[in-house]
């Protein structure tokens, strides 16, 4: 590696001509925000297996003592961020703590439209589940629809799975509910 005279060569530094690329990687540096160097460590970072832009993951941020942030956006970002949040259903202040959630525990972030959603997904399949016990019931108490009892086996092997998943979809609310929790 060239060194530039007058400068001690550091261990921990790399100095490489780039040549005409120079000034194409330095604007599309500038359009991405970040600088040069930061540029050139998450390109290292990422060949070497790491993403220096993952955050360490926390376990839960339930029950923490919550601090205040102040950020400062443009008043384009600002915009941008807010319209953002709105139509993810977020609130904006709700929509920047989610994303730093989503990174830390790894865990999904749920807004308004996704509970909703989640909501009817269970109260359906809770019908459903009403339904195959009321077909149960009938195929247990006729004796003259034995030969349908093969049938109770699929019965209950898809209420079973209908059970695990609303108490997966209810387990998957009621944390997302303690997360936001002030």
């Amino acid at each position: 590696m060239d060194q530039p005279t007058g400068r001690r060569a550091r261990a921990d530094r790399i100095d490489v001509p780039l040549g005409d690329m120079k000034d194409e990687f330095a604007a599309w540096c500038q359009r991405q925000g970040v600088t040069v160097n930061d540029a050139v460590r998450q390109m290292v970072a990422r060949v070497l297996g790491s993403d220096v832009r993952q955050l360490l993951p926390v376990a839960s941020a339930d029950g923490d003592e919550r601090i205040a942030v102040k950020v400062q956006f443009s008043r384009g970002e600002y915009e941008a961020v807010s319209g953002t949040a709105k139509r993810m259903g977020f609130t904006l202040n709700r929509f920047l703590v989610a994303m730093v959630r989503a990174q830390i525990t790894r865990y999904p972030q749920l807004g308004d439209r996704e509970v909703a959603a989640l909501e009817m997904s269970n109260y359906q399949l809770a019908a459903i589940g009403r339904n195959l016990n009321q077909l149960t019931r009938t195929l247990n108490a006729n004796p003259a629809l034995s030969a349908q009892r093969g049938r109770l086996i699929v019965i209950d092997a898809l209420r079973r799975e209908i059970d695990a998943h609303l108490k997966a979809a209810h387990d998957m609310h009621r944390a997302n509910l303690e997360r936001w929790r002030r």
